[in-house]
C-alpha cells in the first residue's frame, strides 16, 4: 500500500492507462513494481504490447479490483517486500519447472521485475538443463528469447556473461544436430523447423559474433546440400545463405538448377517453396531466376503439375496482393515486370516561378 501510493498508482475500479518511459527513475520503479505483482500472479496491471513504442517505453492498463486485497495478503507469506515476495516465490516456481522453455520463460518474466538473486538461479538451471538436453528443436525454441534478454534484458554484467556463454554453447549444439534433424521427417516436423530457422537466423545476427555466425552458415551450407535434407529446409537453407552472401550468384543458380531438376516434381515445389519463403518480390526483381523457374514449370508434365500445384500454389498465397498482383502482370506480359504508368499533374507556370529561385540557390545570375 505504501509502494503504491508512493508511486502515484491510485487503486480505481475504472481502468487507466499509463505510459511509462523507462529512461525515468519514476516511470522505471513503477515498471518494476507492477512487473514484480505480475510475477506474484496478482494481475492488477496488464503490459500491453505497443508497436512503435520503443525499448524505452512500456504501457500499462491498472485495474483494480477487491479480490486483488485478498491476493496480496495470500502472497504475503513469501515475504514483507513485493521484491522478496517475488524472489522466494519465483524460486519455488522454478523449483517445480523441468523443462527448458518452462525455466526460460521465467526468466523472461523475472528480468524487468529486477530480482538478481532469482535471475541468477534461473540462469544455472538454464545451464544445467541445457548441458542434460540432447532435443535440437527445444534449444532452438528458447535461443531467440535468451538471445533477447543478452541484447536488450537488464540483467547484471555477470549474470549476461554467463548467459552467453549458455547461448554459445546451446547454438554449437544445435548446429550439430540440425542437419541430422532435417533429415527423414514428415511435413508437420518439416514446418516447425521452418518457423523456427529464421528466428535463430536472426538471433545470431543480432549477437554479432564471428565465429558463431560462421558455424551457422556451415550448417546451413550442409542442410542446403544434403541429399536426404528436408527439401522445402533445404530451399530456405539457400536462400538465408543468398540473403547473407555466404554463396556467390553463380553457386546460387546451380544449386536451383540442381534442385529444379529433380525427377520429383513435388520435390522441387517444396524446395521452391523454401527458397520463396516470405518474398515474391524476389520473383519480380530477379529476371534470370523467373526464367529459371518458367523453363522448370514447362518441363514438368500435365499429370506431376495437377499433383505440384498445391504447393505452388501455398508458396504463392504467402505473398502479399501487391505481389501476386504485379507477378500475374509480370506473367501477362511474358516474363517483363510492368511498371505502372503514374500521370503526374505538371504545372508549368509553376514550374517557371520556381527558375530564378533555383538560380539563385546555384548561384548563378539572373538576366533581367
Amino acid at each position: 500500500d505504501k509502494t503504491q501510493k508512493r508511486l502515484r498508482l491510485p487503486a480505481t475500479a475504472d481502468w487507466k492507462d499509463y505510459t511509462l518511459d523507462l529512461r525515468k527513475d519514476s516511470d522505471l520503479e513503477r515498471s518494476v513494481f507492477l512487473h514484480r505483482l505480475l510475477l506474484l500472479d496478482i494481475r492488477w496491471g496488464e503490459n500491453i504490447i505497443v508497436s512503435g513504442k520503443g525499448t524505452f517505453k512500456e504501457q500499462w492498463r491498472l485495474q483494480w479490483d477487491p479480490a486483488i486485497s485478498i491476493q496480496i495478503i495470500e502472497k504475503g507469506s513469501y515475504g514483507n517486500t513485493t521484491e522478496e515476495a517475488a524472489s522466494k516465490y519465483l524460486l519455488e516456481q522454478a523449483a517445480k519447472a523441468s523443462s527448458l522453455p518452462q525455466v526460460c520463460g521465467l526468466l523472461n518474466r523475472s528480468v524487468p521485475a529486477e530480482i538478481p538473486k532469482a535471475v541468477e538461479a534461473l540462469i544455472n538451471k538454464i545451464n544445467n538443463l541445457a548441458a542434460a538436453s540432447s532435443d535440437v528443436v527445444q534449444l532452438m525454441e528458447v535461443i531467440p528469447g535468451l538471445v533477447v534478454i543478452t541484447r536488450y534484458g537488464s540483467v547484471r554484467k555477470t549474470d549476461e556473461t554467463l548467459l552467453l556463454k549458455i547461448v554459445y554453447s546451446m547454438i554449437s549444439r544445435v548446429c550439430i544436430g540440425l542437419p541430422a534433424a532435417c533429415t527423414g521427417i514428415d511435413d508437420d516436423a518439416a514446418t516447425h523447423l521452418f518457423d523456427l530457422f529464421y528466428k535463430i537466423h536472426d538471433a545470431v545476427n543480432l549477437l554479432q559474433q564471428p565465429d558463431i555466425v560462421e558455424v551457422w552458415h556451415k550448417t546451413l551450407l550442409a542442410i542446403s546440400s544434403g541429399k536426404n535434407s528436408s527439401p522445402v529446409l533445404a530451399g530456405y537453407s539457400t536462400r538465408l545463405l543468398s540473403d547473407s552472401n555466404v554463396i556467390t550468384r553463380d553457386q546460387l543458380t546451380k544449386v536451383f538448377s540442381y534442385s529444379m531438376s529433380i525427377i520429383n516434381p513435388t520435390a522441387a515445389s517444396a524446395w521452391l517453396e523454401g527458397f520463396l519463403k516470405g518474398s515474391g518480390t524476389l520473383l519480380l526483381i530477379d529476371t534470370e531466376l523467373w526464367n529459371m523457374i518458367n523453363e522448370w514449370i514447362k518441363q514438368v508434365s500435365d499429370e506431376s503439375f495437377v499433383h505440384t500445384l498445391p504447393l505452388l500454389r501455398r508458396t504463392f498465397a504467402n505473398f502479399s496482393p501487391a505481389e501476386r498482383r504485379k507477378l500475374g502482370e509480370k506473367a501477362k506480359a511474358g516474363g517483363v515486370t510492368v511498371i505502372a504508368e503514374t500521370e503526374y499533374g505538371f504545372d508549368e507556370q509553376r514550374a517557371a516561378n520556381s527558375i530564378p529561385v533555383m538560380m539563385k540557390l546555384f548561384g548563378y545570375k539572373i538576366n533581367k
